[in-house]
């Protein structure tokens, strides 16, 4: 159950500021202002009632307190905005008139914070009001509730690197961005029990056992074949579409690893990213992160290899123009600096993409060679990578990624993903005009 925090609930009490809010930005989006601060000080996320309009609460956000812009003003950022259309006055006569000596005045800065109690007894007439507008509320403090901690549970760092691959597939499929901040903002962990999937924290997303969503036999042969669980969501702008599922063999806490596989449909492109955790370390000039490979990373360097030997990346100027690739090889590591798993958080986990070929060249290379004989890879000695934004940049336009033969038979490294232990995150780009979707089982998410 959600801690009994309280809440506020502010009213726009400025008609020419609250008009263009309401009229000139998306306030689904979030949007954020300065206030005065005379009486409150929302300085971690709070949950909040908004009143557009006097003597209504017309949406349920999330809200937390910035710098000062101003003298008595602050700068509030609002998101999760969610529509609740309930009147102050029904609400007041199930509560009394406690409520509204608590509603802050954003011209002035009047009010407060509802006590626990009142905010308890409001909620209980919001559900009565409307369920639908009940469940809302109580998402967003799930949100709050999560946000002030980190999630650490079973499966958490893969459920982290999930969220992740799902984040940069995002990003592939938008160059607004808007997308990945949006779906990965939204993210609620389940309140107990074991973590499974990221995608199964998202809303209207579906969970479907024992067998793989991917309809397409020619893209997928043969993967139905192995018993695992696959959690599917349709995201939508526009014509074009975004299929991203979450398909794990094993326990999630007991995953070897994450890999993502986007397909840009457009460019018949596979890139398949395998992830790696760094360790903290040292080095003269203090702590660093640093990935050591092990006897792991090694038989999947050799999996690659063995894939690439009866199918080499080739191409012919006859290809057309949509073959061509600045790396046709089409797999990569990421190597993440940091994994912590945490809601309300928009950023993709800080680290650095690398060509397979360019971390075989590293490996023999004399500058990651450790004095015992080992190999380390660090952000110094690597000398150079791909960041966040350009690898999804890479993806998007085609520049990098499988063509030809290898395209084709890219199902034989899902297969070889999952008897492996490791989760998988199946992405494909779907470009304006492509054949609908004849499976009908998945939620639509459309942002």
């Amino acid at each position: 159950m959600p801690r009994d925090l309280g809440g506020y609930l502010i009213h726009f009490d400025e008609p020419q500021r609250t008009e263009f809010l309401r009229d000139i930005r998306s306030l689904d989006e979030g949007f954020s202002d300065a206030l005065s601060s005379a009486d409150w000080a929302v300085r971690q996320w709070e949950v909040c009632g908004l009143m557009f309009e006097s003597g209504r609460i017309t949406h349920w956000a999330l809200a937390r307190r910035g710098k000062k812009v101003a003298t008595g003003k602050v700068r509030v950022e609002f998101t999760e905005m969610t529509p609740a259309g309930l009147s102050f006055s029904a609400i007041e006569g199930r509560v009394g008139k406690r409520m509204r000596a608590n509603v802050v005045r954003a011209r002035s800065g009047v009010g407060g914070r509802v006590p626990p109690v009142t905010w308890r007894d409001m909620k209980l007439a919001v559900g009565e009001m409307d369920s639908n507008s009940l469940a809302a509320l109580e998402r967003l403090e799930r949100l709050r509730d999560q946000s002030r901690e980190l999630i650490v549970r079973p499966g958490s760092e893969t459920v982290a690197l999930e969220r992740d691959a799902v984040g940069l597939a995002l990003d592939a499929f938008d160059e607004s961005g808007q997308l990945r901040r949006h779906t990965l903002r939204g993210w609620t962990a389940p309140e107990a029990g074991d973590l499974t999937s990221f995608l199964d924290g998202l809303g209207g997303v579906h969970t479907i056992e024992d067998q793989l969503v991917a309809r397409d036999a020619a893209v997928f042969p043969d993967v139905a074949h192995v018993r695992h669980t696959v959690t599917g969501a349709v995201f939508s702008l526009g014509a074009r579409k975004l299929e991203v599922f979450n398909v794990n063999r094993t326990a999630i806490e007991t995953s070897l690893g994450v890999d993502l596989l986007y397909w840009n449909e457009a460019f018949n492109a596979w890139t398949l990213t395998q992830y790696k955790s760094m360790e903290r370390g040292r080095s003269g000039k203090g702590e660093i992160a640093v990935y050591r490979p092990d006897a792991g990373f090694v038989d999947e360097l050799a999996r690659m290899q063995r894939f690439r030997l009866p199918y080499p990346d080739t191409s012919r100027t006859a290809d057309g123009g949509a073959a061509y690739r600045l790396n046709g090889d089409g797999f990569f590591f990421k190597l993440c600096a940091r994994v912590q798993l945490e809601v309300l958080s928009e950023s993709l986990l800080p680290g650095m993409y690398l060509p397979r070929e360019y971390v075989e060249t590293l490996l023999v290379d004399s500058t990651t060679a450790g004095p015992r004989g080992g190999r380390s890879l660090t952000f110094e000695n690597t000398q150079r990578h791909i960041s966040n934004t350009l690898f999804a940049e890479l993806v998007r336009d085609g520049w990098v990624g499988t063509r030809g033969e290898s395209s084709s038979r890219i199902a034989e490294i899902v297969r070889a993903s999952l008897k492996a232990g490791r989760a998988v995150v199946l992405a494909r780009s779907r470009p304006s005009g492509a054949p609908a979707n004849p499976d009908e089982t998945l939620a639509a998410v459309d942002i």
